[in-house]
């Protein structure tokens, strides 16, 4: 049986075609449907409501008048209609401002916790219709987000995407926590982020959280949180892109949901062939030096069912992924299978939860010795690591009149053994010695809470503590274990004036070592980094304050931030093309994000951002040739902005993103620096039919040759690429 939403429509679209009403459709500027929105028809005075098919049409009749639009996620929007309109009409919603969009990463997922945390938002069709060719290209126009290297995540070793905000940072682990709705995306192992494991077509949005968020997240969220949410499937829904383009890269990526029932079902895949990129210097490069590729596969299925006041869901997620990392032997991959379920529901007044997650990975790497004229290369170690890793977490919330209060628990395992072959060039033949065995097992378990205050009608108070337990035990029964315990709490201030908002907050947190830095070494050219197994925690102190201010179609945002992070782990160099992972005592970072958004016409929007950020070496008692010392992969300056245009006939948006210098070690050796740089993309897309969407970019247009790295060899960037393409987008 047809609803009766879908008769009542069939109905009036019939009468329109007799009485001569208009016909409308509502879409976001990737020209998906946006069905779940409220439209008002006001004429005279009189507001009559309009019904909104599952398709996003809706049917007015004759005479003019003006549409009010309200969506979640998206700008209000007023459309004034005349008389003598014959339609169709077809209404591009822009997605809402940082200054209204709803963060629930901020306060774990928890209603009517207030937090004084910075936060972007950025939606489906603005990462589809980016030119960049993956999420951590995305990501960079972002305040402060930065990753151990420049180097796109496409051409990338996948151990150097540690990605960091705020200027916190000092060797290639993540100071941010990376979650797909509410799982870690960090690698167990090692802390970096597989930006691909996720496809295109299935995310709904990205919320990027800055600020330490310690007291909710814990060890790994010293920067802040990034969330990747996908799309959930209150009704049946398709969507897909297919793209190909320069350097031979294909992409096809597809999502889909339905309901029957009580029951929710979704799926989603994506598959990535490239032949890749250059990525030496082509000054230095010789004939042994390949272009740098990632192919890979990633998807999952999920189920769910919701009865009454509870609902439950199981995950099913894989990541298949190979790697030319520039030469013949040098070559990384991975699988990954994780299972992961949630069970939820809502007793009285309150709110519980609870997730569980596990699964396994295999982690294949080689590294070699590439002679001085780059005409061969020898293997020097091959490394297979292993990792099975579980978690579960609780939370419990409710409010309290005005106010509201949640706690929760949480606990984690890793265990990981990394083991390796090394190869010793011994009278002209390349001898294998090992297998060597390290690494190890990690637990965690914590206990947290925040509350938060509504102090009147202006201020709201949020108060946040977490206790961890850390514990690390050696493979090697010759070495000790090693365990801490740390509290870490945030306090935070909002207080609403008018068209401005004031924020503040304060906040400790801390980073034990991953088992990757306890263990492992790696090389990277020239450059051997060992690990070592005496490394101690972690520990920022930080504070930020700033200002909201959102009049019309502007919204302008300001925070200033000052971080210092005690036993910094950094990569110190100990001799010539030696470094070893080692506590500093001290690294500083203060700074300052501006945000703007202005909506210059319901057609044009402009958004702009810029971070300045002093983090230096600091009270270096433990490593004094670091004092004063830049810390590696912090410019001091980021920026980024773009330009979206919506007419009715196509959709266009422009990005540029770049930063100043940087450098690549700890030194600050005039050979390791990375110069500025600033790139531009284009996208251009136009509805072919009502659901499918034609596109051509260009990424890095004016193909800037920017470096990446040094290693002391200088690595370039991702040239110029032309993609083009199809989306399809079923309501």
């Amino acid at each position: 049986m047809p609803s009766v939403v879908t008769v009542t429509l069939a109905l009036l679209l019939s009468a329109a075609q007799a009485a001569g009403d208009l016909r409308g459709s509502l879409v976001d500027f990737s020209g998906a449907a946006v069905p779940d929105a409220t439209v008002t028809l006001i004429v005279d005075g009189r507001e009559t409501p309009v019904p909104v098919g599952n398709d996003g049409t809706f049917v007015i009749p004759p005479g003019g008048g003006v549409l009010r639009v309200r969506a979640g996620g998206f700008e209000p929007a007023e459309i004034t209609v005349a008389a003598s309109a014959r339609g169709p009409l077809r209404i591009v919603l822009h997605p809402a401002s940082f200054a209204s969009s709803i963060v629930v990463t901020a306060d774990r997922g928890a209603t009517r916790l207030p937090s004084a945390a910075s936060a972007t938002v950025l939606s489906s069709a603005e990462l589809v219709n980016s030119a960049a060719g993956a999420l951590d290209d995305v990501l960079r126009v972002t305040p402060g987000f930065t990753l151990f290297r420049r180097s796109s995540s496409r051409t990338a070793n996948p151990t150097t995407q540690g990605v960091t905000l705020r200027g916190v940072s000092g060797s290639g682990a993540s100071r941010t926590l990376v979650l797909a709705d509410g799982v870690p995306l960090n690698d167990p192992f090692g802390s970096w982020v597989y930006w691909n494991r996720v496809p295109l077509a299935a995310i709904d949005r990205v919320e990027i959280v800055r600020g330490g968020s310690g007291d909710l997240y814990g060890a790994d969220a010293l920067g802040g949180v990034i969330q990747v949410l996908t799309f959930t499937p209150g009704r049946p829904r398709m969507r897909a892109v297919v793209d190909g383009g320069s350097h031979q890269t294909g992409r096809g990526s597809v999502f889909g949901g339905t309901t029957f029932g009580a029951w929710t079902a979704t799926a989603a895949g994506e598959w990535v062939g490239t032949d890749g990129a250059p990525t030496l210097d082509p000054a230095v490069a010789g004939p042994v030096d390949l272009r740098a590729d990632s192919d890979y596969k990633t998807g999952f299925a999920s189920f769910g069912t919701q009865r009454n006041a509870w609902r439950a869901s199981a995950r099913l997620s894989g990541y298949s992924e190979d790697r030319n990392n520039g030469t013949p032997v040098q070559v990384n991959n991975t699988d990954w299978r994780q299972l992961s379920g949630e069970l939820a529901g809502v007793i009285g007044m309150s709110a519980w939860d609870v997730h569980v997650a596990g699964g396994s990975q295999d982690y294949y790497q080689t590294f070699s010795a590439v002679a001085g004229d780059r005409r061969t290369e020898r293997l020097t170690t091959e490394q297979t690591t292993p990792t099975e890793f579980v978690s579960v977490s609780g939370q419990w919330s409710r409010p309290l009149g005005r106010h509201s209060v949640m706690v929760g628990a949480e606990g984690h395992q890793t265990d990981s053994t990394v083991e390796e072959f090394r190869y010793t060039l011994v009278a002209g033949q390349n001898l294998r010695s090992g297998p060597f065995l390290v690494g190890g097992k990690e637990r965690g378990a914590a206990v947290y809470g925040r509350m938060g205050l509504a102090l009147g009608d202006r201020m709201t108070v949020s108060l946040g503590l977490r206790g961890d337990t850390w514990r690390s035990e050696p493979l090697l029964a010759t070495l000790q274990p090693k365990s801490l315990t740390f509290v870490s709490p945030r306090v935070g201030v909002g207080y609403r004036l008018g068209n401005v908002t004031l924020q503040a907050a304060a906040y400790r947190a801390h980073r034990t070592p991953t088992l990757n830095e306890l263990h492992r070494g790696f090389r990277v050219g020239a450059i051997v980094t060992n690990p070592n197994v005496l490394l101690e925690a972690e520990e920022l102190t930080g504070v930020e304050g700033g200002a909201l201010f959102s009049r019309g179609g502007v919204s302008l945002r300001v925070t200033g931030f000052a971080n210092t992070l005690e036993g910094a782990i950094a990569n110190v160099t100990v001799a010539p093309n030696v470094r070893i992972r080692q506590n500093s005592d001290e690294i500083r970072a203060t700074g300052a994000e501006v945000e703007a958004d202005i909506r210059l016409h319901r057609m044009v929007t402009l958004t702009a951002q810029t971070t300045l950020t002093s983090s230096h070496f600091r009270g270096s008692i433990a490593t004094p040739a670091l004092e004063g010392n830049r810390v590696p992969q912090v410019p001091r300056a980021q920026y980024g902005a773009g330009l979206t245009v919506t007419p009715p006939w196509f959709t266009a948006a422009l990005q540029t993103r770049g930063s100043g210098n940087q450098y690549d070690d700890d030194t600050n050796s005039a050979a390791f620096e990375l110069k500025p740089y600033a790139i531009v993309d284009v996208s251009v897309s136009r509805q072919i039919a009502r659901v499918l969407q034609g596109f051509v970019s260009v990424e890095n247009v004016f193909d800037e040759d920017y470096d990446t790295g040094r290693t002391p060899l200088r690595t370039i960037g991702w040239p110029r690429t032309v993609r083009a393409g199809v989306r399809i987008a079923l309501p």
